[in-house]
């Protein structure tokens, strides 16, 4: 294996770094506060961004009053959800799936265990409640607080990475880090930190309870819809159908996330500790925090059609990324449709100085769109957003 001091400029990230990185800073210092506009909007503003964005502009402290830490039963309960989501992750039992190559040509072991780990998770939510034990709105009714609670965490998770970067990494020759503090806290240092062999952070916070937390998010605030109004609406339950399509499709063909480009390309920083953590499950979830606040309905037929048109975004998704996988998994022999497969071969050597190779498919749907599977999302996306107008 490659022992050169110049793997870091390989990976594109020795660079005069040092003055841009300030730049970070207050992206830091900002998001995290900022998370309060968002849900004020639906809170104070039936929905407004526009209202809440300058509401915060005339009077910050007023927008920002709360955006302090947790309280201490919320963010008690938090830190023991993240316990309990990490023993399952653990000790769920799971085939073992190698990754894409690193960098510096290590293949890393993943346990496929994403569905059980799923099943699992949602059922211990709702069996509380069905003991009568807490209510299934507790999410949703303390959503300001549990925001708080994941802020600290991604906080904490962010120091935990660029600790372990520094001091005892992975993988140090897949190593992403630079001069500069403040740009190893934002981008991270570690391409693919783990605990052992096989814990690996990135899959754990981003493939596991983040998408996880996405599910039972809905059902929380279409309890509350429940609670407030004393009906769910179709609307609601569109979009949690919806948004269930993405969950289990990810959970029952999680391979595919291992050659995404957050598993293969991205350090664990702030960004993404932050991303995954915070944006990702509480801005992906504004459909049904919105709805819990407005219970719109809207005619069967316009219902029907936007429900189609989200299922119809979920197939291009769905097939796209199945033709790629396919091709990529055979090495070209798999036929797409009735045709045979059309790729470009591009050749690229690891740092361990061994050649590979990606195939790059040129047929199917890849043929006539350049990224279908990110149409077919936004599709989809655009369709639980039209179900809340």
């Amino acid at each position: 294996m490659q022992k050169d001091a110049s793997l870091a400029d390989d990976l594109g990230r020795k660079e005069p770094i040092v003055p841009r990185s300030i730049n970070y800073l207050p992206l830091m210092l900002l998001v995290t506060p900022l998370t309060s506009i968002w849900w004020g909007a639906i809170t104070d503003h039936n929905g407004s961004l526009q209202l809440s964005v300058t509401r915060f502009l005339v009077d910050p402290r007023a927008s920002l009053t709360w955006c302090f830490l947790p309280s201490h039963d919320i963010g008690v309960a938090f830190a023991k959800w993240i316990f309990f989501e990490a023993i399952l992750y653990t000790v769920l039992p799971g085939r073992v799936c190698a990754g894409q190559p690193t960098p510096s040509g290590h293949t890393l072991p993943y346990t496929m265990n994403g569905l059980s780990f799923f099943i699992c998770s949602v059922i211990s939510f709702l069996l509380p409640a069905a003991l009568g034990w807490t209510e299934l709105f507790f999410i949703a009714k303390n959503w300001r607080d549990v925001i708080l609670a994941a802020n600290v965490f991604a906080w904490l998770l962010t120091c935990l990475a660029f600790v372990k970067g520094r001091i005892a990494p992975s993988y140090k020759y897949d190593n992403r880090g630079n001069d500069s503090y403040i740009s190893d806290l934002w981008r991270g240092i570690e391409l693919h930190p783990r605990f052992g062999a096989a814990w690996d952070l990135k899959i754990f916070h981003n493939g596991r309870w983040t998408m996880t937390a996405l599910a039972i998010i809905d059902i929380s605030f279409a309890a509350l819809q429940w609670e407030i109004h004393g009906y769910i609406t179709y609307t609601m339950i569109c979009v949690m159908l919806l948004r269930n399509l993405l969950i289990v499709n990810f959970f029952g063909n999680e391979e595919w996330y291992l050659c995404s480009t957050e598993v293969c390309d991205e350090p664990f920083g702030f960004y993404f500790a932050w991303g995954s953590g915070v944006f990702f499950p509480t801005i992906y979830t504004l459909q049904t925090q919105y709805l819990a606040m407005n219970p719109i309905e809207l005619p069967l037929t316009h219902t029907i059609l936007i429900l189609s048109l989200g299922i119809a975004g979920f197939m291009v998704y769905y097939i796209a990324t199945e033709q790629k996988k396919a091709v990529n998994d055979t090495k070209g022999v798999h036929d797409v449709g009735d045709e045979m497969a059309l790729f470009i071969r591009a050749s690229y050597t690891t740092t361990d100085g061994v050649e590979r190779e990606s195939l790059l498919l040129c047929s199917g749907l890849w043929k006539y769109i350049r990224h279908p599977n990110y149409l077919g999302l936004l599709i989809l996306t655009y369709a639980m957003c039209g179900l809340c107008v």
